[in-house]
């Protein structure tokens, strides 16, 4: 029983760290840090606001009003590739939802460390 677990964890380790590569993306993705979320009702109600940048502990994030650059994990279906050498979002339809350098809105809930969860969507932020 006991190596029988260690298999499964030794396989789970090495899966994980197989779809965490970046190489493994076309040469025009970015590598999004994502999470699956257990249900709808799972996110939390709060939204944050900033500009989308590139951060690479999650391949896109948001810089907030102070210049602090905040990591998103980003919804499981959530991706993100280069356009013209500009990052832009896609949700989980492959609608590009933001360009880098628009200024969004993410609901979801900030987990500490200048990291924020993301779920409930995003928007372009008009001025």
């Amino acid at each position: 029983m006991l190596a029988r677990r260690s298999l499964v964890i030794t396989l789970a380790v090495a899966l994980a760290a197989c779809a965490a590569t970046p190489s493994a993306a076309p040469a025009s993705a970015v590598v999004l840090r994502t999470w699956v979320p257990s249900s709808p009702e799972a996110c939390p109600a709060a939204r944050t606001e900033g500009t989308l940048v590139r951060q690479s502990q999650s391949g896109a994030g948001l810089r907030d009003d102070a210049g602090a650059v905040w990591q998103v994990i980003w919804p499981t279906d959530y991706t993100a590739r280069e356009e013209g050498g500009r990052l832009v979002v896609l949700d989980g339809s492959g609608t590009v939802v933001a360009h880098e350098g628009d200024r969004v809105e993410i609901g979801g809930a900030d987990v500490g460390g200048e990291t924020w969860l993301g779920c409930g969507g995003m928007r372009v932020m008009t001025l």
